[in-house]
């Protein structure tokens, strides 16, 4: 395939501009992670140490897959060994020197590489060769939330680097051979068998589109990257994080709140996706269950009632509680004029889309509260399973 095949059939308008600083010119986008892979322990003592990952706490190897925005399969380097040696950086700097050299000559100065962190150490070679590379952001030493521009910047490379993820779960998913764990004699042929297995996903399985994604919302996406977080300021300068401030009064019934009506359609153009509004049940359940409430608890702003406030347990931490705001409002007909929220977890202060913790109050206020049947979680293994510490 060449350069221009590739981009005229896979490369889509929605990234070109969300991530071309030239969109007028159309560039080569492509997505690089990799996926582990199980293997039998090797009773030779030096590629068992190489391959057993501290992290996992497993016997694995690594094959590291280039993906188009449409999920095309371009490349499949690898597999790797996965100690602590074998990191993604430098298994991309390996594979760039060593054996990509086709790949080097395909590839040309101002082409688009999106990574995940991991890559971090990666990203000065990639640079140097002429490439665009993005990657999240990293909080700095002491830092403990990410900047508005910073969160934003994260959200923008997240909203697709998610195919890459799916293309390797579905390598998985469809064969189900690398799903488990493989023995020593297989893993030899391991990068054979994952080509094979590329090849058949790109000649057999649809390409992944994303539904109502176009130029425009890249161009909306790419305004509120630039937007500072307004609530932010607010709630810094008035000393709203001081919690027994008392200008609070806590709302004992939702609709006292008088909060705004959203649709699901409404809520995934917020959050700028649906990953935090799938979470959204789990996080108000969880809430629920371990604050033993019937109802969610929040609270409004004494003189402003279209300010309210909320906290929403972490998932990642038992002891962790995430206080959140939003304000909203309405003009003569109805209709919603002014919407801003702060959160003081990390991703908090982003204006492009919003955190999960906000995300989830919006849904139960805006959606769920509406609606007659909502499906939650399924609590059946804490009802049937025994917990010693009685929590």
């Amino acid at each position: 395939m060449t350069r221009a095949e590739f981009i005229a059939r896979h490369v889509n308008e929605f990234e070109n501009r969300l991530y071309n600083p030239t969109p007028e010119r159309p560039r080569v986008i492509l997505y690089i992670d990799g996926t582990y892979v199980e293997v039998e322990t090797s009773s030779n003592f030096s590629a068992a140490k190489k391959s057993y990952n501290l992290h996992k706490h497993h016997y694995l190897l690594k094959p590291v897959m280039l993906v188009a925005p449409d999920g095309r399969i371009l490349d499949i380097h690898g597999p790797y060994f996965s100690d602590i040696r074998n990191d993604d950086a430098t298994m991309l700097l390996h594979a760039f020197q060593q054996y990509l050299h086709d790949l080097r000559r395909w590839l040309q100065p101002g082409d688009i590489i999106i990574l995940d962190r991991g890559y971090r150490n990666g990203v000065p070679f990639l640079e140097a060769l002429g490439f665009i590379v993005y990657i999240p952001p990293f909080l700095e030493q002491g830092q403990r939330q990410f900047t508005a521009e910073q969160a934003n910047y994260a959200r923008l490379i997240t909203k697709t680097r998610w195919i890459v993820e799916s293309r390797n779960g579905h390598m998985k998913s469809i064969f189900k051979f690398f799903d488990h764990r493989i023995s020593v004699v297989h893993a030899l042929n391991l990068g054979d068998f994952f080509k094979i297995g590329a090849a058949i996903i790109n000649r057999f399985r649809p390409t992944i589109q994303m539904n109502s994604v176009n130029a425009a919302f890249a161009d909306e996406l790419l305004e509120r990257l630039r937007e500072p977080n307004v609530m932010q300021a607010r709630i810094e300068v008035d000393g709203y994080l001081r919690t027994r401030n008392g200008r609070w009064a806590r709302l004992d019934e939702y609709d006292d709140a008088d909060f705004l009506i959203l649709t699901l359609e409404n809520l995934n153009r917020i959050t700028a996706g649906v990953y935090q509004v799938n979470l959204s049940p789990a996080y108000i359940q969880d809430k629920l269950l371990r604050d033993g409430d019937d109802i969610f608890q929040f609270d409004s702003l004494i003189d402003e009632p279209g300010l309210i406030r909320a906290r929403i347990w972490s998932r990642f931490s038992n002891n962790t509680r995430h206080q959140l705001w939003i304000a909203f409002g309405r003009d003569e007909e109805d209709e919603v004029f002014e919407f801003n929220y702060y959160c003081t977890c990390k991703a908090g202060a982003r204006t492009l889309g919003t955190c999960a913790h906000v995300a989830s109050v919006l849904w139960f206020f805006g959606f769920a509260r509406h609606e007659e049947n909502v499906k939650y979680p399924d609590v059946a293994m804490l009802e049937h399973i025994h917990d010693a510490r009685n929590r």
